[in-house]
């Protein structure tokens, strides 16, 4: 049995560039890898067919969810003649810009090169991922990180943050291709990337704080007035570092104090999925 962590993501900084030719966008982006992960697990099946246990209700069919998508793929494309029960025990909410369904689908490549003893490199897995989400290959290597063009050009940042971060979502399914489709590149506010990493590198909160920017925020916030009012809640509380991580709907929070953030956690609803993680 081969088990893999699939680590949700947070963006620190998101400026769309341009629109490209194929229909994506050129994005600059510094994302970070949490300690909140979802859990999979691998087994080698009697037969050949893949089969997803646990939490398998991410999709109204299995073989929509992109874990079962790269282990057909890969079965297939590396000519392997076993079959596999992946579980998988999800932490991370869905559909809430923390990358939870590309994580698991990385987890997936990593487990199953693992099992199946495919000897890829981290480098071939990411170029695998591509094909099917423009996070898998951050989430294969799970580095802080510049990634550029899709998400797949990626620079790591050679430091860690072990920042506390309080996570938010308030159960509002956001659709990524519906953000990207209202995207304007004439209207988007655009800041130096250059201000975060030297913040990052020199580890000035203060300062990483200032330069948080996602220009799809207002964009999610047009869609849903109420995902700017959490943002607007948690900042009430006396949060600076304040933002929502990729097109939503997850709000996220960083101040070096756990307990600042802690106040803040028992503010908010209830019925809200919210947790303190860390920047790993």
């Amino acid at each position: 049995m081969v088990k893999e962590k699939a680590y949700a993501k947070i963006n620190l900084f998101l400026n769309v560039v341009a629109k490209r030719f194929d229909g994506f966008h050129d994005l600059e982006m510094v994302m970070a890898s949490l300690e909140l992960h979802d859990v999979l697990e691998f087994r080698k099946n009697t037969t050949n067919d893949i089969l997803i246990t646990g939490d398998t209700n991410m999709t109204d069919d299995y073989k929509d969810n992109l874990v079962y998508k790269v282990a057909s793929f890969m079965q297939e494309e590396f000519n392997v003649f076993e079959g596999v029960v992946i579980n998988i025990k999800k932490n991370i909410p869905v559909a809430a810009g923390l990358a939870g369904g590309s994580a698991d689908a990385a987890a997936t490549l990593r487990g199953l090169n693992k099992l199946w003893k495919l000897n890829l490199s981290l480098d071939d897995m990411a170029k695998l991922g591509l094909e099917f989400g423009s996070d898998i290959p951050f989430c294969v290597y799970n580095k802080l990180c510049i990634a550029k063009g899709r998400g797949e050009e990626l620079v790591f940042l050679n430091t860690k943050l072990n920042i506390p971060v309080l996570l938010v979502n308030p159960f509002i399914k956001i659709s990524t291709k519906d953000v990207f489709a209202q995207v304007n590149p004439d209207n988007i506010i655009e800041k130096k990337i250059s201000n975060m990493t030297n913040a990052i590198f020199n580890k000035n909160l203060d300062l990483i704080i200032r330069e948080l920017h996602n220009s799809l925020e207002e964009i999610t916030f047009n869609i849903n007035p109420d995902i700017r009012k959490l943002k607007n809640h948690i900042i009430d509380t006396g949060i600076k570092g304040v933002l929502m991580s990729g097109s939503g709907s997850t709000i996220f929070a960083i101040e070096g104090k756990k307990s600042k953030l802690q106040y803040s956690f028992d503010t908010v609803r209830d019925d809200y999925y919210k947790i303190i993680t860390k920047i790993r």
